[in-house]
């Protein structure tokens, strides 16, 4: 009787745990096919990968007849010294696979340029909230990469903020974590945007392969000089570095942002001061009065000007000059004519006057002519005299002031500027 309670405690023991490991395995989710840069995991025991090599990680699941809900695929490579700082481990987000489907995720890892020639595991797991996690190893075997340079580091000088119209000063450290050493490496820093570039070819990048071992080792490239303009405008600009090694078929490039802060020492302007006299006057009928309209070219470089003199109601406008060409810091005196006609009417006439460059204008005056009848030409003669000797000594007036005002102005900048030097 004892022997067969034993043998019947045994069965239903047995029948719990097939229960138990049905339950398992239907509402677990399981690896069906693992492919590490579309080689499958299971027809190969070691995998040559190259140092810096970038790992396509494609992982095939397969939920139970209950399903998966919230499931997570990771891979993980352990024993690099520095995976503090550079992350030899990757997620999914939770997903769920359907009851008796198939599921696939993909992952990318990237391998540090400075793996050990050496083994190292790669970890694929699934995890979900309750089941047991389910663990499947891939064995890579890290190989040196035959030709390897990288841009390791960069220094500039003053720094990343420079005037224009100085130099900016490039250090550039490359990386050799390859297996071969490289000879004639070009090396370029350029900003673009602002037309600027500098090269130096470096003889030997050299490989450290002490002990046996494939060792990263570094070279100095010498210092590279960017003459910023000195009109530059202010602004982030981007700063590219280019490495060209492997006889030049291979290219490795890095950018960086360099402010540039405008120099007002060097900037070009098109600055035209004008000084007018009377803006308003009296004239009569049938006579004519002038205007002076004094142009001052306050800019870096010779510039021509049109002048033009427009009006109406039978009053005429004419210029002594329509075309005026100024030297920097020159100065020219226009004068406009302005006659009412006998049957003008009375009263203020406006007469507008523009100044273009090319066909952009520049600026506009407007000048008021008081028209009144008509008196004897010899006193409005005299009078007419007497008023262009006035404009003339007004204009005259102006223009020595504005040119004394400007010096004083210029001579402060230079004076501060030396000091700052």
């Amino acid at each position: 009787m004892k022997k067969l309670m034993s043998l019947m405690a045994i069965f239903v023991v047995s029948v719990l745990m097939v229960s138990m490991v049905s339950a398992l395995d239907d509402t677990n989710v399981k690896f069906h096919k693992v492919e590490v840069n579309n080689v499958d995991i299971e027809k190969t025991t070691f995998l040559s990968v190259e140092e810096g090599e970038e790992l396509d990680i494609d992982v095939v699941l397969l939920a139970g007849a209950a399903g998966a809900t919230d499931v997570q695929v990771e891979v993980e490579i352990g024993g690099y010294e520095y995976d503090d700082y550079e992350n030899l481990e990757k997620e999914t987000e939770v997903f769920n696979v359907l009851p008796g489907r198939t599921k696939s995720v993909s992952l990318t890892l990237n391998l540090p340029k400075g793996l050990d020639k050496d083994e190292y595991w790669l970890r694929v797991r699934v995890m979900d909230k309750k089941t047991t996690t389910q663990e499947t190893v891939v064995r890579l075997s890290v190989e040196p990469t035959r030709h390897g340079v990288d841009i390791k580091d960069v220094a500039l000088s003053p720094g990343a903020k420079v005037q224009a119209g100085r130099s900016l000063l490039a250090s550039v450290l490359l990386e050799n974590f390859g297996d071969k050493h490289e000879d004639d490496v070009k090396v370029t820093v350029a900003i673009p945007a602002l037309g600027v570039s500098a090269t130096e070819f470096v003889d030997a990048v050299k490989m450290d392969d002490k002990n046996g071992l494939n060792n990263i080792d570094y070279e100095d490239v010498p210092e590279m000089f960017l003459s910023i303009p000195g009109n530059a405008a202010a602004g982030t600009y981007k700063l590219d570095v280019t490495v060209q090694y492997d006889d030049l078929r291979e290219t490795v490039s890095k950018s960086f942002n360099v402010e540039v802060v405008e120099n007002a020492l060097f900037q070009t302007s098109d600055k035209l001061v004008l000084a007018v006299g009377p803006v308003a006057k009296t004239v009569a009928q049938g006579t004519t009065t002038n205007f002076g309209v004094a142009l001052i070219n306050e800019g870096t470089s010779s510039k021509a000007y049109t002048v033009e003199a427009v009006s109406g109601n039978g009053v005429t406008a004419t210029v002594s000059e329509s075309l005026v060409v100024l030297s920097p810091k020159q100065s020219k005196v226009v004068a406009v004519g302005v006659t009412p006609s006998a049957s003008a009417a009375i009263g203020e006439n406006l007469v507008s006057v523009t100044i273009k460059s090319g066909s952009e204008s520049v600026e506009t005056v407007s000048l008021k002519a008081n028209v009144v009848p008509g008196q004897s030409n010899d006193s409005f003669n005299l009078r007419n005299g007497l008023e262009i000797a006035l404009i003339v000594l007004v204009v005259l007036l102006v223009i020595i002031g504005l040119i004394v005002g400007f010096s004083r102005l210029r001579r402060d900048d230079e004076e501060e500027e030396q000091t700052y030097y």
